[in-house]
């Protein structure tokens, strides 16, 4: 989902960290905006996911990825599992495409793969805390020194908060979509 927010703020971070950032959209014009904010390579998926693995492999020499960010869930963790290299990470943050997924585990155990789950909204306080402190004192200076720039598709006021989830559920948005509450 590399445009959608989340996903761009990824390229972003990764590219300031130096390494080398990859990933996948509906659409061909999301992938061509991407790189813009330093995606490497793309591809375009659609319900079948099988040309993600040939891909990965053409763009690490047959390594797989270090790590992959999976912002969808259901059928995109086996996708995920696939792409990843020997002791990939692989990040399991949202489950719109679904809450369930079937996993070879042979394939996580070959390759030595660590698999996390996160949410903010489930922790505790001290984590949220500490979440934010990190964020400030890592990412906040990435700002700072233009390493990183916020991508905002729309911004609509509260009372046009229908419109605002038609154009969420378009799948046109390239970013943040806003909600302006004063």
């Amino acid at each position: 989902a590399v445009g959608s927010g989340v996903g761009l703020a990824a390229v972003q971070i990764v590219r300031a960290m130096g390494a080398v950032p990859y990933g996948d959209a509906r659409t061909a014009d999301k992938i061509e905006r991407a790189r813009e904010y330093g995606l490497e390579e793309g591809i375009t998926l659609g319900d079948d996911l099988a040309p993600l693995a040939d891909a990965v492999a053409r763009w690490t020499q047959g390594a797989g990825v270090d790590v992959v960010l999976d912002l969808v869930g259901g059928p995109y963790v086996k996708a995920s599992v696939d792409a990843l290299g020997l002791k990939g990470r692989l990040m399991l943050v949202g489950t719109v495409a679904g809450g369930r997924a079937e996993l070879e585990l042979g394939k996580a155990l070959g390759k030595r793969l660590r698999i996390a789950g996160t949410v903010l909204r489930a922790r505790p306080l001290e984590e949220k805390i500490e979440a934010t402190r990190r964020f400030a004192a890592e990412v906040v200076p990435l700002f700072e020194r233009g390493l990183l720039r916020p991508v905002v598709d729309r911004i609509f006021d509260l009372d046009r908060i229908g419109e605002a989830h038609e154009r969420l559920a378009s799948n046109e948005t390239f970013g943040k979509v806003v909600i302006r509450v004063a």
